[in-house]
């Protein structure tokens, strides 16, 4: 008697066992997007005194935006109902002169849902301390890349750019979609050039915005697992008949 009690007390919990596990199995998922931007100055020169640039100072930056300028602002915003993490990489600043960022950020969820939303603000800027008169060529190159778990995430990056006067200079962008989880697309500003006067400064300025969405859905037990569950309680049924 104690035994058939136990028997069926295994096969309730094999059973409930199944259930649960069926109801609550999630799929991890992450992803990761980046920006590389590389600014090259093709010539710089002195239109009043040939070879002089003691007058020019230039100046190379990056700011990533960590909370929204706005209340309601979409950008620069994490949110995670359920479990998961985000990090996102401040480039540190170029001082060699090469004036290399790449600003990065990734995020995995475990369960639940994942927004995140961020903002970067690079810069290249030229300012004329002197009296003379410069005339510069430069051209800003970039690679935007994006990646995401599965076919329910998203990722993309998005880049535009303008000069100091906020004339906008062109954009760009990479999205994953259904079976395209991780994209990549190399550009360029294509060169860029103007003339400074005494006093004056410009540059050449690009936003970065990425925008990742992240869903851990539930999985449902494999047929397998199924099969294995059937077979432990045919055996338990089978030894019950032989004890009786």
């Amino acid at each position: 008697m104690q035994t058939s009690i136990k028997h069926r007390a295994v096969l309730v919990w094999l059973a409930g066992l199944g259930l649960f596990t069926a109801g609550t199995a999630t799929a991890a998922t992450s992803f990761n997007s980046s920006a590389a931007l590389s600014y090259s100055i093709e010539s710089i020169v002195n239109l009043s005194n040939p070879g002089d640039l003691s007058g020019l100072e230039i100046v190379g930056y990056f700011q990533q935006i960590d909370a929204p300028a706005n209340p309601g602002d979409e950008y620069s915003q994490v949110q995670i109902n359920g479990v998961g993490s985000v990090i996102a990489n401040n480039p540190e600043l170029s001082t060699s002169g090469d004036f290399n960022y790449t600003f990065a950020a990734s995020g995995t969820l475990a369960n639940g849902t994942l927004d995140a939303h961020h903002l970067g603000w690079y810069g290249l800027e030229f300012r004329n301390n002197g009296s003379d008169r410069y005339a510069i060529n430069l051209r800003l190159d970039y690679l935007l890349s994006a990646a995401a778990g599965s076919a329910t995430d998203s990722s993309s990056v998005a880049i535009d750019f303008f000069n100091g006067d906020g004339l906008w200079q062109g954009a760009d962008r990479v999205d994953t979609a259904f079976n395209d989880l991780n994209v990549s697309r190399a550009g360029t500003s294509g060169l860029f050039g103007f003339e400074l006067a005494a006093g004056q400064a410009e540059g050449l300025y690009a936003d970065v915005r990425m925008d990742n969405h992240l869903e851990a859905s539930p999985v449902p037990l494999p047929a397998a697992v199924w099969s294995f569950l059937a077979g432990v309680i045919g055996i338990l049924g089978l030894k019950k008949r032989r004890s009786e």
